[in-house]
């Protein structure tokens, strides 16, 4: 990968020029705007309509874009990615994860293929051999270990039956697996751990936890309710885990791109085989569609480089995602950890500092999220970019009612835009300043026809792949997260000096604090 780059004076020139036009004279200007910035792809049982129209764009802004994704050779390191080369430098590792779903030459290798095959095979002997008398199963990971499954899981369940109850527990928070625990019996649970390195010290907390239950429940081969998922098997051993089964993931996928790998055995134990089969389906119609269509066609491409242009060149510091659907409340914080975690960055590649990289990615489920945070996003001093998401057929009961939710949606994206001057607004003058909304807020609108696991997984191949553009063009490492490591080492000194007399000086807020905690701490 290059080094970080300047913001060409051409894309700086028209941030100006655009600044200065709103979107209302944008679409009186161009009739024919919303077919020129729209796209409608085919995903088998559904189809997806990706409406960027609304974005502060122009037709020679997305040429000059595309031009520049091209100067930051976006095609060859996506090649380079596909083919198993070195993209994550500070590791020296390839970032095999499209492998693990792919089905040919278009988007993997037959080597990463054949890798990605060998652990589906051993995951669907793993998902025969659990007997029917497992009820419930628990979900132990944290990160992309657990988001990935959970919101997997969670869109599934308004689509699927449930063969078995799933539950997730993550934090460290004893609380989290108390209430993942509460009802179940020993006999009828199984435990996937999930952790790529086996050793995250929440993951292997709440596994050590979840053995001492299921011993005090009377289970007699703790052993035969465990699956232990990881990149390490030779570790599991060591740590005093027993499990009946051990799936294997490859190194080179990272955590948070994780969820088409053997990390998703919860969702085949809950929702069978073939349900984590489209999922992975509508992965691929994605990756396919990354690899081969022409990048200012390209949907993830051309997603990434107006998320790019809202957070480098307008200077847009944060990003709302929206789902319009209970099916997808996960979704919100999955894309937190996928693209602040790949892209939080502050040098580039080659360690040189940046100016500006990730926006601060955030979100809620429409319509609570109206209730809850959007009187900022009409008339707050901020600007922040939103990708609603919503699909046409009702996944619950009423469609009448479906039909009022995606209302919403269409007019929350219509307020942004168009907004409401003060001498349209009806009401006594004295009102007109506090009632009116200045518009001009960008947003993209994401509508699938129908809602299925097919949808699923391709929204979340399509978001991957919007990360890694984004981290070509800042010229970042979007597969390592070095930044969340120095916490953990104080935190594991930390965890020592509550137990004795401190070790180690601390600055004097932590020392207080922690002074505090071991005079009030609970001993049970």
């Amino acid at each position: 990968m290059s080094g970080a780059r300047d913001v060409p004076t051409q894309l700086v020139s028209l941030g100006r020029s655009v600044s200065g036009v709103t979107l209302r004279q944008l679409f009186s200007q161009d009739p024919h705007r919303v077919t020129a910035f729209s796209q409608l792809v085919s995903l088998g049982d559904t189809e997806l309509l990706v409406d960027y129209s609304k974005q502060q764009i122009t037709a020679d802004v997305l040429k000059a874009l595309v031009e520049f994704a091209g100067s930051c050779r976006l095609v060859e390191q996506r090649d380079a990615m596909v083919a198993g080369g070195v993209v994550n430098a500070t590791e020296g590792r390839a970032a095999t994860h499209i492998a693990t779903r792919a089905a040919s030459d278009a988007t993997a290798t037959a080597t990463l293929r054949a890798e990605s095959q060998a652990n589906d095979h051993k995951l669907a002997d793993v998902v025969a051999a659990v007997p029917s008398s497992i009820t419930h199963v628990v979900n132990i990971g944290i990160g992309g270990s657990d988001l990935g499954p959970a919101l997997v899981c969670d869109a599934l369940a308004a689509m699927r039956p449930m063969q078995r109850e799933v539950r997730f527990a993550s934090n460290i928070d004893p609380l989290d697996l108390d209430r993942a625990l509460t009802g179940l019996h020993g006999k009828h649970t199984l435990f996937v751990v999930c952790s790529k390195s086996f050793g995250t010290s929440e993951t292997l907390s709440n596994a050590r936890r979840a053995t001492e239950w299921l011993t005090a429940q009377g289970v007699r081969k703790v052993a035969d309710h465990f699956i232990v998922v990881t990149a390490q098997p030779e570790r599991v051993a060591a740590t005093g885990i027993t499990a009946g089964w051990v799936l294997t993931m490859p190194e080179s996928v990272g955590g948070r791109y994780s969820v088409s790998s053997s990390v998703a055995v919860a969702v085949a134990l809950v929702f069978g085989l073939d349900a984590l089969h489209e999922v992975r389906d509508g992965m691929r119609l994605i990756d396919e569609h990354f690899v081969q269509a022409p990048l200012d066609a390209n949907l993830p491409v051309v997603h990434g480089l107006i998320g790019w242009w809202n957070a480098t060149v307008l200077g847009y510091a944060s990003a709302a995602v929206i789902p319009y659907s209970r099916a997808l409340h996960v979704l919100p914080a999955y894309l937190q950890q996928l693209m602040m975690e790949s892209n939080g960055k502050s040098v580039d590649v080659n360690g040189a500092a940046v100016v500006r990289t990730s926006p601060v990615v955030w979100g809620g489920v429409g319509t609570n999220a109206q209730h809850a945070f959007f009187q900022l996003l009409h008339q707050g001093t901020q600007v922040v970019p939103c990708d609603f998401i919503g699909c046409s057929a009702a996944l619950g009961s009423s469609q009448a009612d479906h039909d009022v939710l995606v209302a919403n949606m269409l007019a929350q994206s219509q307020a942004l835009a168009f907004g409401v001057a003060r001498d349209e607004v009806d009401g006594p003058a004295t009102l007109q300043a506090h009632r009116a909304t200045p518009g001009n807020r960008p947003s993209t609108t994401l509508l699938f026809s129908r809602l299925t696991p097919r949808a699923v997984g391709a929204l979340i191949a399509f978001y991957e792949h919007v990360t890694f553009v984004q981290g070509v063009l800042w010229a970042v490492n979007s597969f390592d997260q070095w930044g969340v490591e120095l916490g953990k080492q104080l935190a594991t000194q930390l965890e020592q000096d509550m137990k004795g007399t401190p070790t180690k000086a601390h600055d004097a807020s932590t020392a207080a604090l922690l002074a505090r905690h071991r005079q009030w701490r609970i001993t049970r």
